[in-house]
């Protein structure tokens, strides 16, 4: 199958790795263009379903969590996934990833979230979200109006 990103570039994924799509995995389609989901993100999303093609599951993540340490409660290559992702980029992979239906990839990405912010003051958590993303009101608009749009129309399928 061929995953088409925002920015027009073409992904393939093959049937191993696609099965974690579980929105899209069981369609007869050949391409699928996505709206809301640029070339990065789905890059990196694509790349977390390879990582684990030939596992037969991804385990579920334990709750409570007994570590404040994603390598102490997921394995390790889901660690080292997530670990390699600017913090800016998660909720867009959380929204990737809802989107095609990867559910322990959402999962995954709100554990780092939940770590990276648990016993954190207010204050130190809005820091956290606008770390390395200072954006005029226009550009704040000009990604609201993507996002508005994105909303609308995510998935363009094409047999």
């Amino acid at each position: 199958m061929q995953f088409i990103s925002q920015d027009d570039l073409t992904f393939n994924i093959n049937n191993k790795a696609l099965k974690y799509c579980t929105k899209v995995s069981n369609t007869n389609l050949e391409v699928i263009k996505f709206a809301g989901i640029n070339s990065n993100i789905l890059r990196k999303v694509i790349q977390y379903c390879e990582i684990h093609q030939d596992d037969v599951s991804i385990p579920q993540i334990s709750r409570p969590f007994k570590s404040n340490l994603i390598y102490d409660i997921v394995n390790f290559k889901d660690a080292n996934f997530i670990t390699s992702i600017d913090f800016q980029e998660i909720s867009q992979i959380i929204q990737a990833a809802e989107l095609l239906g990867i559910d322990t990839l959402v999962d995954l990405s709100c554990v780092y979230i939940a770590l990276k912010i648990r016993g954190k003051s207010s204050e130190k958590i809005k820091l956290l979200f606008k770390a390395n993303k200072p954006q005029t009101d226009e550009e704040d608009q000009r990604q609201r109006d993507i996002d508005d749009s994105a909303k609308g129309q995510r998935i363009q399928i094409f047999d």
